[in-house]
């Protein structure tokens, strides 16, 4: 069958940027993942809406498909030894600004980052600003804790995950 396309458009501000993004797992299993409606904070996120772009207004635009590895750590500078470049970065929330991690994941080779909430309650939301992405030149998503959580299971379990990323 065809693919279905989801996606959301918003327009909080006369000044705002329309967008959407794509979030897709491709392998092993094809699963279509839903942005945010818009909301600057989302917190927890609502039932449903399993991703959002941090900032519109500075967030690069990219379209990539990639293995993705997970980033030991909170995507501190150290933290990509093991980093194997060409992959999309799967990187928890906490301790850096958002706009930090995608930066570093950036400098490691990294064509894409999902940032996972960590906390399935208090902030489990999805979160856009985070600082001026305009220093970056690959796509980033906040994704919701639970897919986080599916995400990594499936790395644990030796499945090669290859997502599409495209904002």
């Amino acid at each position: 069958g065809g693919a279905i396309l989801l996606c959301s458009v918003f327009a909080p501000s006369a000044e705002a940027v329309t967008t959407f993004a794509i979030l897709e797992q491709t392998s092993p299993t094809v699963t279509l993942y839903v942005e945010s409606d818009g909301v600057a904070v989302i917190d927890p996120a609502p039932l449903g809406m399993d991703f959002a772009r941090f900032d519109p207004n500075s967030s690069p635009i990219g379209n990539v498909t990639a293995t993705i590895q997970l980033v030991p750590g909170f995507g501190d500078v150290g933290d990509f030894g093991a980093f194997i470049a060409g992959n999309i970065a799967l990187i928890d929330r906490g301790a850096l600004a958002f706009v930090a991690k995608v930066e570093n994941a950036q400098a490691n080779g990294a064509v894409g980052v999902l940032i996972a909430n960590t906390n399935p309650s208090g902030a489990g939301g999805l979160f856009q600003g985070g600082g001026d992405f305009s220093g970056t030149t690959i796509p980033a998503l906040m994704i919701r804790h639970g897919l986080g959580v599916d995400l990594k299971a499936q790395l644990d379990a030796g499945d090669t995950v290859v997502m599409r990323v495209a904002t």
